[in-house]
Formats: C-alpha cells, sequence, structure tokens
C-alpha cells in the first residue's frame, strides 16, 4: 500500500514540476530541462537547431548585440546558427555531483575570405546563445512533401537567419587628424553570408536518428536542404551548396523596388511632440534623395523638409505621396520682420505657423518651420532692447527656441492646410 500511494503521490506532483520547469527554460538560457519524458520535445530544448549562436570569445550576448568592437577586430568570431545536434548521454561530475551537458552541436556560418559555408562542431560549454533565430520558413515547410516544397521554394531568394546581426557588427578605431583625436566606426563583414537563389530541394531521409533500447532522439538535423546558388566573392563566379532550411530566411518583399520619385513629396508618420504645448506634429514632408541597396535590402533616402536631415526609409515602412506645393512651395519670402513683428500686437501671433529664414549670432543660415508661443522685449543683451520670438522650432524637434526678430532674414506665413495635413 505504502508503495501504491507513493506512485499515486508522484504522478500528480510530475505534472506540475514538469510545466514549471518549462516555463523557466524559456525565460533562463542558462537553464536546461533534463525531463526524460520529454526528450524528444523540441519545445523544451535549449538550443534546438535554428537558434543563432556563438563562441565564448564573442562579445555579443543574447541582452546586447550592440556592442562595438576595436584593437584587433577580426579576432571576433562568427555568429553561428545550429544545424545539426548529437544528444548525450547524461552524466554527473564525479566531484560536484552535477549534471554534465554533453550534447554536441554542429555549427553553420559564411566565411566571407574563402567565399564558402563552413560548419564545425561544439560542445554546449563552448557556446552561448544569441538568438532564437527565425524559423518562419523552417515552421512553413513541416508535413509537406517534397513535390509542394519544390514548387513554393524553386526561384525563391533566401539568407542565412544570422544575416542582420553580422551586417550590423561594427568596428570602432581612432585616428588623429590636426590633433584632433576621432573615433571611426565601420562594419565588421568577415562572416556576411551572401544573397543566393534557390535552385534544388532534397529531403533529408536520416534526419532524426532514435536510441534503439529507450527509444529517445539521440542525434537531430534538419529534414529539407535547400541547393543554393550565390556569386562567390572570391572567385567571381557562382558557386552552388546545399544548405539546411532551418538556417534559411526567404528574401522576397526586400526585393521590390518602391516606386518613389525624386521631386516628389511623401507623408511619413514620425511624431514630433511640440514643448510645453501638448501638440504633435503626427507626419513629417519628405523629399526622395537617393536609393541605397544595402547586401540584401532596399533603403531609401529622404531629406526631411522640417529638420533638413536626411532620413533612411527601410523596405516595409510604405510612404503616402502627396501633393503639397501649395503648403510647401518656393513662394518669396518678406524681408520686413521687424514691422512685421514688433508693431503688431504678439496676441494675433500666438500659435500661428511661419516658415522662417534664419542667420544666428555665428553667421549660420537655417530655414525653420515655427510655432509662435510670444514675442517679448529683453534689454539686457549689450544694455539695448531687443525683440525676440519664442517659438517651438521644428528643426529642433519641437523644441522651444527663441529668435531675435532682426536676424529673421525672410518669412512667410504657412498655409491654413499646414495644420489640417501635419497636426493631430
Amino acid at each position: 500500500m505504502e508503495s501504491n500511494n507513493n506512485v499515486a503521490e508522484a504522478s500528480v506532483i510530475a505534472p506540475v514540476e514538469r510545466n514549471q520547469t518549462a516555463r523557466v527554460v524559456k525565460n533562463a538560457e542558462n537553464v536546461k530541462y533534463e525531463d526524460s519524458d520529454n526528450s524528444n520535445d523540441l519545445e523544451y530544448e535549449e538550443i534546438p537547431i535554428g537558434t543563432i549562436v556563438a563562441n565564448l570569445a564573442h562579445p555579443y550576448s543574447a541582452d546586447n548585440t550592440s556592442v562595438l568592437i576595436t584593437t584587433y577586430a577580426h579576432f571576433t568570431p562568427p555568429l553561428m546558427i545550429v544545424i545539426e545536434k548529437n544528444y548525450g548521454a547524461i552524466k554527473y561530475n564525479q566531484i560536484t555531483g552535477d549534471k554534465e551537458d554533453n550534447d554536441s552541436y554542429r555549427c553553420l556560418y559564411y566565411l566571407s575570405i574563402n567565399g564558402s559555408f563552413e560548419s564545425q562542431w561544439f560542445k554546449r560549454r563552448e557556446l552561448k546563445k544569441i538568438s532564437g533565430g527565425s524559423l518562419d520558413l523552417l515552421n512553413s515547410a513541416k508535413d509537406k512533401g517534397i513535390d509542394t516544397l519544390k514548387k513554393e521554394l524553386l526561384g525563391n531568394m533566401a539568407i542565412l537567419t544570422n544575416v542582420d546581426l553580422e551586417l550590423d557588427k561594427k568596428k570602432i578605431w581612432s585616428d588623429n587628424e590636426g590633433g584632433i583625436l576621432k573615433e571611426k566606426v565601420n562594419n565588421l563583414l568577415d562572416y556576411l553570408p551572401p544573397l543566393a537563389s534557390i535552385i534544388d530541394v532534397k529531403l533529408n531521409d536520416d534526419h532524426q536518428k532514435y536510441n534503439e533500447k529507450n527509444g529517445k532522439i539521440i542525434h537531430r538535423k534538419s529534414k529539407v536542404l535547400v541547393k543554393l546558388r550565390w556569386l562567390n566573392n572570391i572567385t567571381s563566379k557562382y558557386s552552388e551548396d546545399y544548405i539546411p532550411l532551418a538556417a534559411l530566411k526567404i528574401i522576397d518583399k526586400q526585393l521590390e523596388l518602391h516606386n518613389y520619385t525624386k521631386g516628389l513629396t511623401y507623408l511619413y508618420s514620425d511624431p514630433i511632440i511640440l514643448e510645453e504645448s501638448g501638440i504633435t506634429v503626427s507626419k513629417a514632408p519628405l523629399v526622395l534623395e537617393s536609393i541605397i541597396w544595402k547586401h540584401y535590402f532596399y533603403v531609401y533616402r529622404f531629406q526631411n523638409l522640417f529638420t533638413n536631415q536626411l532620413q533612411d526609409v527601410h523596405y516595409d515602412e510604405a510612404l503616402d505621396k502627396v501633393d503639397l506645393r501649395h503648403i510647401i512651395n518656393n513662394s518669396s519670402f518678406l524681408n520686413d520682420s521687424v514691422n512685421k513683428f514688433t508693431n503688431t500686437s504678439d496676441e494675433k501671433f500666438k500659435d500661428r505657423w511661419f516658415e522662417i529664414q534664419y542667420s544666428d549670432r555665428n553667421d549660420r543660415f537655417t530655414q525653420r518651420f515655427i510655432r509662435i508661443i510670444e514675442i517679448f522685449k529683453d534689454g539686457k543683451e549689450e544694455g539695448n532692447e531687443r525683440s525676440f520670438i519664442k517659438a517651438n522650432c521644428l528643426l529642433r524637434n519641437g523644441k522651444i527656441r527663441h529668435f531675435r526678430i532682426e536676424r529673421i532674414k525672410g518669412y512667410k506665413e504657412v498655409h491654413e492646410d499646414f495644420v489640417k495635413t501635419f497636426i493631430l
């Protein structure tokens, strides 16, 4: 009876512990769930196939992939994708009694200096998890036959899922220019994978192997392999190789070229909150400067007409083409600013928008959109009375600035549709 009670108790408690442990695994990468009942379940794996990992010598972590790399940056190892896994037998440390992780992982990366895909086996203790990777393509292929996969994948463009992390890897160094120490930043592209086309698809018949005694998985790799063709950066000829589907993502929308035209104006959702007002300028007018191809996607570079700064818009951001010629135009600026703003009651200008041409005390000339808060006089500077405009300035992201009226070289009030178009 005692034995039966213990079994019954275990059957009640075990599911609760299993669920609790599963939650821990999902939130802490340094914990591995060891329940033998779930050893075949990918949900409980800390580092499943498709995970992006790095050798311990890499400066990135799961929480920080924006580290700048200096000194001899080429010692920085690649970011790799797990494409195959051997499940080692559970062992215990003879001294501490702790369980030892004896799993090993085959990891894939592209070596730019050789122009080839490379792979290497690592023990768990040699790796750290950087990202879960992108498993959309892998998940979409589940339970599909080879004919369906070929129909869906052939002719598509694909790239390794670690591409964005490698593309954003930066190295930093210092140069002495004219006695001034300046820091410079550049991309570190030793392991940047190529954009390739899919020319064949095949199945791995032995993608999983099981222990003959207990039926547990002892080896796992990608069920689907795709053959890639890419322009080899070393040979300047096309190369081909089979790559596991778990390491890839399809590139489609990134290759679509938006039909933006120079000289036309587009609206971009880029809210600016005006300081001390509660007013939001919800959109910004942009004019196309150039189109840039960034390895596997387009970047559209515009000039922001409010801030006069260059602004990049990516492939997945759509802009609305609008005709703003009656609002933002090349009509003449008036130059009687002193008479305009000092001989009229300042209350008449409150909350009104103007476009001004302004020259500061260092004779730097700028063109700005401002919302007038008040006009006032100040006699402190140089013992003379000066007139100023206090206003929100879009060139300064809605911050309040003070403009000496005598330095306003030109002005014009914006069209009444300005508020309807840009203000929430």
